[in-house]
């Protein structure tokens, strides 16, 4: 039986003070080591992160954001990590595979030093045309080279769009350039991917579950339906093209609170319905033998606006409560749990 492997975990948490969120850097290992506690609470057994914390400076990486702490506090909380490592440096439909080395480099370190990452995640939803894709797949030899090299035993992935990674068996003429860089990227993974897919952004999620007042019996046909077409969709793909590759959820979500442009319906984001959807999704994955991650640990608010008025930093099973002098300073006073799991 597969299983929910943990939640997908940043640190920043922090309110806007302002217009201005508080800066990425703000969060202390402490702080960042409190937030997990919860998590393990709650009974999870790892967290996959987005980054490790790079900054750009005068055209040099520096790893300086508070991400950089992820592992460690993890390690801290007896939970294993899915690292992420984030592109830098994109422009078009290129990135600076240079700059993002100092990612993999510093996540290597870090599970040299902790001895809890079970995966390298390189890159995430940062495939934009096959010159990001091509960038993507000389990044990923680079981090297996470098695992290698390190005396590691770590898997090494890439985190994307499950309707992007379904390109792979798309046969137009004109696509054949993308098709084939999609079929190098899987080729260089390490055996599996991790795919996000949303039954939130399904444009039709909110005709299917009815209304406001739908019960949790409609709600659950409807998300699980809708996940069941897309997973079928992809999985599709992958037997055309005879991909032996393993498939995994890198992300899945539903939110607490407010709109956005890609799902204008504001009555779809509840705690109630998010509530039903981790029930959902855990017998999904349950019954379809897929294992992944729910996204997400907690609330980031610099992700929407500052009126809150967007559902893209409301996704959190927790809330941080603290509070902020300015953008550079954040006070942690404890977690707010949203509904149950």
């Amino acid at each position: 039986m597969r299983e929910i492997l943990g939640v997908s975990f940043q640190p920043y948490v922090g309110p806007f003070d302002g217009s201005q969120p508080v800066l990425y850097n703000a969060y202390s290992l402490g702080q960042v080591t409190e937030l997990l506690a919860p998590i393990v609470s709650a009974k999870f057994k790892a967290i996959s992160t987005y980054g490790q914390g790079t900054f750009v400076w005068n055209q040099k990486p520096i790893i300086q954001d508070s991400n950089q702490y992820n592992i460690q506090a993890a390690a801290a909380n007896g939970l294993k990590v899915t690292a992420g490592c984030a592109i830098q440096g994109l422009s078009g439909d290129s990135f600076n595979v240079d700059w993002s080395k100092c990612e993999v480099d510093f996540a290597i370190s870090q599970a040299q030093a902790w001895g809890n990452v079970t995966d390298l995640a390189v890159g995430s939803e940062c495939l934009f045309g096959p010159g990001t894709t091509g960038d993507l797949v000389t990044l990923i030899n680079y981090a297996k080279k470098a695992v290698k090299k390190a005396g590691l035993s770590i898997p090494v992935v890439t985190r994307q769009r499950w309707d992007v990674m379904a390109g792979v068996n798309n046969t137009k003429s004109s696509y054949k350039t993308m098709r084939k860089a999609l079929l190098s990227l899987v080729a260089a993974c390490d055996g599996y991917l991790f795919i996000d897919m949303y039954p939130y952004f399904d444009p039709n999620i909110a005709g299917a579950i009815g209304g406001p007042s739908a019960t949790q019996a409609q709600f659950t046909s409807a998300v699980q339906n809708s996940m069941t077409a897309t997973w079928a969709a992809l999985v599709a793909a992958w037997t055309a093209q005879k991909l032996t590759a393993g498939l995994k959820l890198g992300e899945t979500g539903w939110p607490t609170s407010g709109s956005q442009p890609l799902q204008p319906a504001a009555w779809l984001a509840t705690v109630q319905f998010a509530q039903w959807y981790y029930e959902a999704i855990k017998a999904w994955m349950s019954q379809n033998s897929v294992e992944g991650y729910i996204f997400e640990g907690y609330n980031e608010p610099w992700k929407g606006v500052a009126d809150g008025s967007n559902s893209e930093g409301h996704f959190g099973i927790w809330a941080a409560q603290g509070t902020s002098s300015g953008p550079s300073q954040y006070t942690l006073t404890g977690e707010l749990q949203k509904y149950s799991v």
